[in-house]
């Protein structure tokens, strides 16, 4: 998904670190009826293969960026690092406390509150419908069905200030492994997977105009959460917030729409891609070797897809908007042309992005500063 020079700076206390399940709920007959949610479908760009040769700077640099804006909407620039992830929402967030909000994060975000759920649940075996009143409007809907492995999110037009979230989450066929420890400070480890569905427009309300993005999928993903036990008050002990997470998405498919570039309604897709994001308190993001998919858009030079590799891990510091080290490599079915892109940590021009016409020799070098290589979408 293609983000904005903006890297539409999302909410870092946003409504899903809201805490949702406790003591209540309800379901079955006579239950509290649970909200649907939903929005537009997403027409898929084209996927005809974008040809890569030399000698074209301004395609290739192109090429080159929206293949980089790829893997950050598909998420894999995480705020795990931000000490909000296991608080409510009590206040409007700072302009120093946004950050990004892509699907990697709303997916771990979504397996920690199954995390939090199992730590508290009050009814084993039950369903729990629990719907609690956004910070500004709207609300959001916790559905758990523990019986059959079912979690759900609803949000209807959640507005926590700034951001406005609208549509479902949905996760079925959960299974976790849980390991806790026994007293406070001892370690825990717990691992997630299940498949996903993911219908979520989020609506960024201080830029003009706003800002929305739309995403819109099925995959299958796998979450191993870790981090120390702490006082659960009355219930002796309870797993804290996670401070050190890998997060793996694999699937056929994931579209996204991303505002109007150039005129035209920017649609993306991922597809046939398998992406790990290992995300540490202490060390930052990184973006594992072998990470790949295909990208596709209707509103940039691509106008088609192009295949992205990993093949230097990328590295993102605590907080940082940009990696500091990592490189991608772009090819294409139809032709030879490979174009690699080169991450450093400092300097004028920290991205070096080269064109390999033949697959093999560098044909074409292009440095530039990250004002400039935003700028290219």
């Amino acid at each position: 998904m293609k983000i904005p020079t903006s890297y539409l700076r999302m909410t870092a206390i946003a409504v899903l670190t809201a805490g949702l399940i406790g003591c209540g709920g309800g379901g079955g007959d006579g239950g509290p009826a649970i909200p649907t949610a939903s929005n537009a479908a997403i027409s898929p760009p084209p996927t005809t293969a974008v040809a890569i040769a030399a000698g074209a700077q301004t395609t290739n640099t192109t090429i080159a960026a929206a293949a980089f804006q790829g893997v950050n909407g598909a998420g894999l620039q995480t705020i795990g690092n931000l000490p909000s992830l296991a608080g409510a929402v009590t206040t409007t967030p700072a302009a120093t406390e946004t950050r990004r909000l892509m699907i990697a994060e709303i997916v771990r975000r979504h397996a920690e509150k199954i995390k939090d759920y199992m730590g508290s649940a009050p009814v084993a075996g039950a369903q729990i419908v629990q719907t609690v009143p956004c910070l500004v409007g709207g609300t959001e809907t916790a559905v758990v069905d523990d019986m059959n492995g079912n979690f759900s999110q609803i949000f209807v037009n959640c507005d926590e200030g700034g951001v406005i979230f609208h549509g479902t989450i949905s996760s079925t066929g959960v299974s976790a492994n849980v390991t806790l420890g026994s007293t406070v400070g001892s370690s825990y480890n717990i691992s997630v997977t299940a498949t996903i569905t993911i219908d979520l427009s989020i609506t960024v309300t201080n830029t003009n105009p706003a800002t929305v993005l739309v995403s819109q999928g099925s995959f299958s993903f796998s979450v191993a959460l870790s981090g120390t036990m702490v006082s659960g008050g009355t219930s002796g002990v309870m797993p804290g917030s996670p401070t050190h997470t890998e997060t793996r998405i694999t699937g056929p498919s994931l579209l996204a729409s991303d505002g109007v570039v150039g005129g035209v309604v920017n649609n993306e897709q991922l597809a046939n891609f398998d992406l790990t994001v290992v995300d540490d308190d202490v060390t930052g993001t990184t973006v594992t070797v072998g990470s790949h998919f295909t990208y596709a858009n209707n509103a940039s030079a691509i106008n088609g897809a192009v295949t992205v590799n990993i093949t230097t891990p990328i590295h993102y510091a605590l907080g940082a908007v940009h990696p500091d080290a990592g490189v991608i490599e772009i090819t294409s079915t139809v032709s030879t042309g490979k174009i690699r892109v080169t991450f450093a940590a400092s300097g004028v021009t920290p991205v070096k992005v080269e064109v390999l016409a033949d697959g093999v020799n560098v044909s074409d070098t292009y440095t530039l500063s990250w004002v400039q290589f935003d700028a290219l979408i």
